[in-house]
């Protein structure tokens, strides 16, 4: 299928659905016989020892692999909360509204917006916050209070069990995964889709923030910005910074997060990927020599 196998960055991953929704990773690697980075496998030497059987090969030696660099651990200091953020993420404001928009409703086409209301009443006993099945595209994370409860998923959970008091925020962070490139479900809408409910009354007057994290990521942020003041442990949506320096040279390589969770990265201007998988394939042509290379992760879990 792939002779040459690559990386879908930004936002270009899309999704198949085969029986669910099936988000396709950032690396498109997919065991080619040319791999991510353009080198040779074992897969393109065993093709052509069987070319070579049926007809003459071209003269010359292969070409070699790229060269790759590994750069080093590089520290990562928590910069603040995304929901410390929403001025910089979302300098318009929030888009009011009865009830939850699509991202198509409100013209975003991809990345996150986040869903913001109001506890109704007190929730002394644990209540049901729920979701109609499928309405959740694709990933929501609910907090409370800024405090990280858990997810909501198009085809996993749809329920968390919450206590609070009324009045208290109630935010929930959409992550659109990809849209589905072809087929019968092509109309792909995302976003809350229906209500969310509380013991199945629905919940009203939403705050709906569309997030242009991108915008202030090539406009410098986080890394030019004044440093924030932010909790260290909370768990949830937060944004991570750190910068490395190459060695007069720039070299494609690797980048690797054990103890992380899941979550998008950019590297200087404009980069953004995503797992699960374990590692992400960066093109040396991303790299600056000479100057810092600015690294910033949003982590949607939580970091170790």
């Amino acid at each position: 299928y792939m002779f040459h196998g690559g990386t879908n960055f930004a936002y270009w991953s899309g999704a198949d659905f085969k029986d669910q929704y099936k988000p396709v990773t950032t690396s498109y690697d997919y065991d080619a016989p040319l791999s991510e980075a353009g080198d040779p496998t074992e897969k393109l030497f065993a093709i052509r020892t069987v070319i070579s059987k049926f007809q003459t090969l071209p003269v010359g030696p292969m070409p070699p692999a790229t060269p790759k660099y590994a750069y080093g651990w590089v520290a990562l200091r928590k910069y603040a909360d995304l929901l410390d953020v929403l001025d910089v993420l979302c300098p318009s404001g929030p888009i009011q509204s009865q009830f939850p928009l699509t991202f198509e409703a409100i013209k975003q086409p991809h990345g996150f917006v986040l869903y913001r209301t109001h506890l109704p009443r007190d929730l002394l006993d644990p209540a049901t916050l729920g979701a109609a099945p499928h309405s959740i595209c694709d990933r929501g994370y609910v907090m409370l209070q800024k405090e990280h409860w858990g997810t909501l998923e198009r085809d996993g959970q749809t329920t968390l069990r919450v206590t609070g008091r009324a009045g208290d925020t109630l935010d929930v962070l959409l992550e659109n995964m990809g849209r589905i490139s072809f087929g019968a479900n092509i109309s792909d809408f995302k976003g809350l889709l229906g209500n969310l409910s509380l013991d199945s009354s629905p919940l009203s007057n939403w705050l709906i923030y569309p997030l242009a994290i991108d915008t202030a990521v090539q406009q410098g942020w986080p890394h030019i910005a004044l440093p924030k003041s932010s909790s260290g442990g909370r768990a949830g949506p937060a944004f991570y910074t750190g910068t490395f320096e190459t060695p007069g040279i720039a070299w494609d390589t690797f980048v690797k997060f054990p103890g992380w969770s899941k979550g998008q990265l950019w590297i200087n201007v404009y980069w953004p990927c995503r797992g699960p998988q374990q590692t992400l394939f960066v093109p040396g042509s991303v790299l600056h020599v000479g100057r810092p290379n600015n690294i910033t992760v949003l982590e949607l879990e939580g970091a170790p």
